[in-house]
């Protein structure tokens, strides 16, 4: 094992929006040519999502620039980029400083940034009040249960523009073959690696769960991360989270879990972020497959975790605050959440129901290369409904995250994973590397 799988992780965070155009200066608030306003948006790294809708706004606004200023371009202008650690940090040194010192951009792609630590700093609007006074914005047309989870407290920093829901996949046949019921509102992943180890006994060794020790360390470092800092305390060096690390590295040792995805129709469970309207509702109709919430360490599940694709926050100090606050309900029109350069679940609610009716109809003309019998038209439908029922059901309260923490630990828990030192060592050195980070 090598970093790699570390940093395909760590991208798995890196929900962010970009555009090609660099700009090396923030420009708040400064106008452009012809007395347009400009709007000048933060990002990491080029995004078609956000080009595509900085034209055509700026097409319906001719006194309004968008202006982009990417931290990194892709070099064949396409978004493809290999990311690194020191990328990343540089990324989210350069941003918070400014943030920090008044001097943020208009609008901010979070993603990666401390949320937290930005509204500590009264850096962020809270959006709600904005939303609240903006009688042309409604609400009702989105995912609350989205937005409610998005907050910290009562306020919404940072606005998604679209969604995710992790889960693992099973390979439902063998299940019931093997006699198998699942109840995901409350198993562990002890539960999850007996399951997969009858499952392997019965079907062959070559039978494979693809899911990577560094996903579930992440997953459980956001369902525990207040715990784990207890309001700046690192708390790193106990024995609940020595054994969360052991018991990770014991299925990964065991060969319960592989780390790294190959394509086989020998899978028995994959960790999946359901995300794509298309793909989640053709495996709802597989009848070999099915979605499971995720399991957790003490089997205390918060229900289905939603996860935010790009986010974007108000500066507020931002002098052009009404031309940016309308860009960004652009950016969540019915016209732009249905673009297909969006990543994930749309937030707008008319957004999703048009791309489920369009591979709904995509089914119905036979454009679609399925390996399984494609269900009659009242059955699709339904699956449509409970799809859309699953979204709108309770996001949870918000993960709490600090990417640098994030970082910290990964590095450290690869020598750990690998063999080269033992858990006392490992939780110790992030114990001490964390506190010494927060103490800067």
């Amino acid at each position: 094992m090598n970093k790699k799988w570390t940093l395909l992780l760590l991208a798995a965070f890196l929900m962010l929006t970009a555009c090609s155009k660099t700009d090396s200066s923030v420009n708040s608030g400064a106008s452009s040519p012809g007395g347009k306003k400009t709007v000048v948006v933060a990002v990491m790294n080029s995004d078609p999502f956000l080009e595509k809708a900085a034209q055509a706004f700026e097409a319906l606004h001719d006194d309004i620039h968008i202006e982009i200023k990417s931290h990194m371009a892709s070099p064949d202008g396409d978004g493809r980029i290999a990311l690194t650690l020191a990328d990343m940090e540089k990324y989210i040194q350069s941003v918070t400083t400014q943030a920090i010192a008044g001097k943020a951009t208009d609008l901010i792609a979070m993603g990666i940034l401390p949320e937290d630590k930005f509204v500590e700093k009264k850096v962020l609007v809270n959006l709600n009040d904005l939303m609240e006074k903006d009688s042309s914005f409604d609400k009702k047309q989105y995912y609350g249960n989205v937005l409610k989870s998005s907050q910290i407290g009562d306020g919404l920093y940072v606005m998604p523009l679209s969604f995710s829901l992790g889960a693992v996949q099973g390979n439902v046949e063998l299940l019931k073959k093997a006699n198998i019921t699942i109840n995901d509102h409350n198993w562990t992943w002890n539960q999850f690696a007996d399951i997969t180890k009858r499952l392997k006994e019965q079907n062959g060794s070559d039978y494979l769960a693809f899911v990577g020790p560094g996903e579930i360390l992440a997953d459980y470092i956001n369902e525990n991360f207040s715990d784990l800092l207890k309001k700046g305390n690192p708390d790193f060096d106990s024995d609940t989270f020595r054994d969360a690390l052991t018991q990770i590295k014991v299925m990964f040792s065991e060969k319960v879990i592989e780390g790294n995805y190959t394509e086989t129709d020998k899978v028995l469970f994959s960790m999946k972020s359901m995300s794509n309207p298309k793909n989640v509702l053709l495996s709802a109709l597989d009848p070999k497959l099915q979605y499971y919430q995720k399991p957790t360490m003490n089997g205390k599940s918060s229900g289905w975790k939603m996860g935010s694709f790009t986010t974007f926050g108000l500066n507020s100090k931002s002098k052009v605050q009404p031309e940016a606050w309308e860009f960004l309900k652009f950016m969540l029109s019915e016209e732009m959440q249905s673009a297909p350069e969006l990543m994930g679940f749309p937030l707008s609610k008319a957004a999703l129901d048009k791309k489920f009716a369009d591979t709904e109809h995509a089914l119905e003309q036979g454009e679609l290369e399925v390996n399984f019998t494609i269900p009659d038209s009242e059955t699709v439908k339904k699956q449509i409904q409970s799809l859309k029922t699953l979204l709108e059901g309770d996001g949870g309260e918000k993960s709490f995250s600090d990417q640098k923490v994030l970082d910290i630990v990964f590095e450290e828990f690869e020598p750990f994973i690998t063999g080269q030192k033992s858990v006392e060592e490992v939780s110790k050195l992030i114990q001490n590397r964390v506190k010494t980070y927060l103490n800067e």
